[in-house]
């Protein structure tokens, strides 16, 4: 293969690129070796091609339903900030201010501007820098320069998301076939309930490649929930930039079940639909919810899930109370063997493994798009 990873990265990071080889195919290929999972200087490649260059999810459209709503949020390093303008128009910006690089908004509100706390450098809500206090003997300050940097942001099936790259891809395009399937699900018309952050001692791609296993952990790690799935019909089908695992939920409650209201939960079929690089989307019963898988460090990652309820079920507060702890226990024993496969990932006996050719195609995948990103000019 031909390499071409930016200098400032280093040969041996380069080598270490290689040793994946995205031609082969799944049944003769070799995982990645342990050092794109335990290593800093990966996080650092990741940061400047696979962060850098997809689209990455921001925050939900429903925050943004009148002129002046923001929503601030950071993911592998790069700060940013969505609002709405005054004419309508949803914007999104590093959430850095121009003068001495404090972040001007945080968490999410609604406002009239971006204020930086630190000097009260005002910005408007389009970017614009309306307001430079004690600037008066500056020379060569060309205040239409000092705007906001600005972000490419788009809407898609009630989501926000942002790209840093220059040239972002057709985002739209790229979804076609999964945003049909969600929209046939009706997720149009589910609410947005709750959300839950879980923070993990581990790679981000670790908990990535636990999603897109096939279900090869379930029936072993997640007892509770197999019990609900007809795992015999669980299949993963793979697009360009993403994979959908689908499958039937199992006839009635199992025995061994923990909680009867699993059956209610689960329904009778599931989509779980996983969005390049770090984004998931999970249909299944009168509910669903998205995953977003945020590096923190090469060995921390946090998981924050969204919840949302058909407008029938999201009343009925015994019904979300049952359903959010039955997603825990879940969430939960992911957490813990995440956990433990970086701890294994930093042994000396352990370097690259192999794959199920029968359930893994989804990591495969997974896996070949981050070479493709990482070897991109």
């Amino acid at each position: 293969m031909n390499i071409r990873i930016p200098n400032k990265h280093g040969a041996w990071i380069r080598d270490e690129v290689a040793r994946f080889d995205p031609s082969v195919p799944l049944e003769a290929a070799w995982l990645p070796p342990k050092s794109w999972y335990n290593d800093a200087r990966f996080h650092d490649l990741e940061r400047d091609t696979v962060f850098k260059n997809n689209w990455l999810i921001a925050a939900r459209s429903e925050q943004f339903a009148k002129a002046g709503d923001f929503v601030a949020g950071a993911i592998a390093g790069e700060p940013y900030v969505v609002a709405r303008g005054e004419d309508g128009v949803l914007r999104a910006f590093y959430n850095v201010c121009r003068h001495h690089a404090a972040q001007v908004a945080v968490g999410a509100g609604c406002a009239d501007s971006l204020v930086c706390p630190y000097h009260g450098w005002t910005y408007a809500l389009d970017g614009r820098l309306l307001r430079a206090p004690e600037l008066g003997a500056v020379k060569n300050f060309d205040r239409e320069r000092f705007g906001l940097v600005p972000m490419h942001v788009k809407e898609w099936c009630g989501l926000v998301f942002v790209c840093m790259g220059l040239q972002p891809r057709a985002l739209a395009n790229d979804l076609t076939e999964v945003g049909a399937r969600l929209g046939a699900m009706g997720i149009d018309a589910l609410r947005f309930v709750a959300r839950r952050k879980y923070t993990l001692a581990c790679n981000w791609k670790v908990y990535v490649d636990n999603y897109l296993d096939g279900g090869y952990h379930v029936s072993y790690l997640h007892k509770g929930l197999a019990g609900q799935l007809d795992l015999d019909s669980y299949r993963t089908e793979i697009f360009d930039r993403y994979s959908i695992q689908s499958g039937a939920g199992a006839a009635g409650k199992k025995e061994g079940m923990p909680g009867s209201d699993f059956s209610e939960r689960i329904g009778d079929k599931v989509l779980y639909a996983w969005i390049y690089p770090n984004l998931m989307i999970n249909r299944y019963g009168p509910m669903m919810d998205t995953n977003w898988v945020i590096p923190r460090g090469h060995d921390e990652t946090e998981v924050i899930f969204d919840y949302y309820f058909t407008p029938e079920t999201a009343s009925d507060g015994d019904f979300v109370a049952r359903s959010l702890a039955a997603s825990d226990v879940v969430q939960l024993e992911d957490v813990e063997i995440c956990e433990s496969v970086q701890k294994g990932l930093g042994s000396s006996s352990y370097d690259q493994g192999r794959y199920s050719a029968k359930l893994e195609q989804g990591e495969h995948h997974f896996h070949r798009l981050l070479a493709e990103d990482f070897q991109a000019p």
